[in-house]
């Protein structure tokens, strides 16, 4: 068991035997063309691997798979909060710090969440339920976007490596004891990145729907779809990054506009229900045999009436 003692704050804690490194971490770490930058004010780009692993900050995870949970501590004793014992969830995988004390702590996931448009919901709920847990644990920043991170192999940042492991999200939630929240905040404010993004999906996912029965252009939709989904971003007190929100307001015009949402789409598919109704109440009659069987029921009732009038 290795230890990694801190003079200026008087403790020391404890660090597993099997570390994380430098170069395991870049192994795992899975975007192809990542959004980075050395100065967050002036905005990030997408650039190659290569370029993205020499500037402060990256993006963990690519836009379609949830590689990794990042929590962003506020502090000045984030490497306490992370490590020291007794502490209320699983080993991190890093440690990136500031000079102030202030950095992200971050888990390997080993089965990254979809978050395609042909992704589930409920395993991005769970995931944000996790983030939210991990966050309450280190009382970390609820105003976090969770898109770019600290690059823990950057020399401006004082990294401590953790444990090698991959978690499994049921591991966190596991780890995480009764710090792990049954539901996601109800208010906007109080959620964390994934959160937010949950709700967002919802609302547009849900505006969608019928929304896209009144356009007969996949480009001009796409277009409505973003611009409805930064007027939902703006109404949230803490608001996701543009390129976050444009990726789920793609994903959902895009899964809608293909599953057959559209004027075209919703007719056939009220026609087919049409069919299948007409099949079950008829239990397979034709029209003709149907309007038959009307008739029978009439003249029955015609004659029930004659015989009450006697």
């Amino acid at each position: 068991m290795s230890y990694l003692g801190r003079r200026d704050l008087g403790v020391r804690v404890t660090l597993v035997t099997t570390r994380l490194d430098a170069e395991q971490w870049a192994g795992v770490w899975r975007p192809r063309r990542p959004l980075a930058t050395d100065d967050l004010d002036v905005g990030c780009w997408r650039m190659s691997r290569t370029d993205a692993l020499s500037r402060r900050y990256l993006e963990h995870s690519p836009r379609a798979l949830l590689s990794m949970l990042v929590i962003d501590v506020d502090h000045d004793d984030t490497l306490l909060r992370a490590l020291q014992h007794p502490r209320t969830h699983p080993e991190p995988s890093w440690i990136a710090e500031s000079p102030t004390g202030r950095g992200h702590v971050g888990w390997v996931l080993h089965t990254p969440v979809c978050r395609t448009d042909a992704a589930r919901l409920e395993p991005m709920r769970f995931a944000a339920k996790v983030e939210e847990g991990l966050r309450r644990s280190l009382d970390g920043d609820v105003g976090y976007a969770g898109l770019l991170t600290k690059n823990p192999v950057h020399e401006h940042w004082t990294t401590t490596w953790g444990t090698e492991h991959a978690y499994e999200l049921r591991e966190l939630a596991h780890g995480l004891g009764e710090l792990m929240p049954r539901t996601l905040p109800r208010k906007t404010a109080e959620s964390s990145g994934l959160g937010r993004n949950v709700a967002l999906f919802n609302r547009v996912r849900t505006w969608a729907y019928r929304a896209c029965r009144r356009y007969d252009d996949r480009q001009e939709w796409e277009e409505v779809a973003s611009a409805f989904a930064l007027a939902v971003n703006h109404e949230f007190p803490l608001p996701l990054p543009d390129a976050e929100v444009g990726h789920t307001a793609r994903s959902v015009a895009r899964w809608v506009w293909r599953n057959g949402f559209t004027a075209d789409g919703f007719a056939a598919e009220q026609a087919r229900r049409g069919r299948l109704g007409g099949l079950v109440g008829g239990r397979g009659n034709t029209s003709e045999q149907q309007a038959a069987k009307r008739r029978k029921v009439d003249r029955a009732a015609l004659i029930e009436e004659g015989r009450r009038g006697c």
